[in-house]
């Protein structure tokens, strides 16, 4: 996702959206009565005949519907505004959002914890240092929001110059590899090249950084055009879904030890867990996505509770359905928060 830009005074925001993620955000921020600026195709008539005809039009949000792995998101709503020609305003219309598109989202009021969750998708691709490696060449990059950086792109020596060789430049590449990640600090590395060169690097990366996560994929070369091949792929979308779900995997094992052990530092139910962020006692919470998926007035509710949250500086970990955890929280409310100290 890459915001294109935001006006304060109208509290509009324009993306362009580059991953079902990004689509999937968007089902859980956008609100009945928000408006959306969008375009769209709809039958027109003309005489005895009717033709789809593309138009951007203004649509306030009625409700949206999301289905995994479609790479499609429907607003369903009343056109408020399109080209006065068409006679359509007041209609019902649905607006098919599709990776690749961009949108404007109007709100009476975007609330802190909204806006938040759009810079959050926007500077995912950042955490996750991209290094595409065969026997002769090899390029390290990492993505930023405003565009792709290259850090490295070097030749290696020749395999045929001595023994051994292929490890040596495998060590070579970890070890540069290596120096950027401590520099950048970031979540992942994906590792990735034609050949099985790539497998060899990946285990002098282990051996020198212990506690980082190595994703390997295959591409066709080790070059600007392999670059531009790795990051169409869905590949880092899915990187960075896994991370936050071992995150929140971790947090939820931190919970029930402190249930068994601790009960008093752990909380959930929506009114206790309202309770304890009243009282700045909340370290971290963890929510089912459905909960922000619900009727208007506890979704509103939920929304307030994560922007005390995130105003007091706690953590907020949204739950998908496909994670190892979504029953065993949902079994527990749905909504569990993490306490800094004791209440009553």
């Amino acid at each position: 996702m890459r915001i294109l830009e935001f006006d304060e005074k109208r509290q509009a925001v324009k993306l362009h959206i580059e991953s079902e993620d990004d689509l999937w955000i968007l089902h859980l921020i956008l609100e009945k009565d928000d408006k959306v600026v969008a375009k769209t195709t709809r039958d027109i008539g003309l005489g005895k005949e009717s033709r789809r005809i593309p138009m951007t039009i203004v649509l306030k949000v009625d409700y949206t519907e999301f289905q995994e792995f479609t790479n499609r998101l429907r607003i369903h709503g009343i056109i408020e505004d399109a080209p006065e020609r068409f006679g359509i305003r007041g209609a019902h219309h649905t607006v098919n959002l599709d990776i690749g598109d961009e949108i404007i989202i109007i709100k009476q009021q975007w609330n802190k914890y909204a806006l938040d969750k759009l810079k959050k998708q926007a500077d995912k691709r950042s955490k996750i240092i991209i290094a595409l490696v065969d026997f002769d060449e090899y390029l390290i990059a990492i993505p930023f929001e405003q565009g792709i950086k290259i850090l490295s792109e070097k030749s290696l020596r020749s395999l045929n110059e001595e023994e051994g060789i292929i490890e040596q430049n495998a060590l070579e590449v970890a070890t540069e590899l290596a120096e950027y990640v401590k520099q950048y600090n970031p979540d992942a590395i994906l590792l990735a090249g034609p050949g099985f060169f790539k497998e060899e690097v990946a285990k002098k990366v282990n051996n020198i950084l212990k506690n980082k996560k190595v994703y390997i994929d295959s591409v066709s070369s080790a070059t600007r055009t392999g670059l531009h091949e790795i990051l169409k792929r869905d590949i880092i979308d899915k990187i960075m879904s896994d991370y936050e779900i071992a995150i929140g995997a971790k947090k939820m094992e931190k919970a029930m030890e402190l249930l068994a052990k601790q009960p008093e530092l752990v909380t959930y139910g929506l009114e206790q867990v309202k309770n304890a962020v009243e009282m700045g006692a909340v370290e971290t919470v963890l929510l089912i996505e459905d909960l922000l998926s619900s009727n208007d007035q506890e979704r509103l509710a939920i929304e307030r509770i994560l922007e005390d949250i995130e105003n007091k500086r706690g953590e907020i970990i949204l739950v998908p359905k496909e994670s190892p955890i979504y029953f065993e929280l949902k079994n527990l409310t749905g909504i569990l928060a993490i306490l800094r100290f004791r209440i009553n």
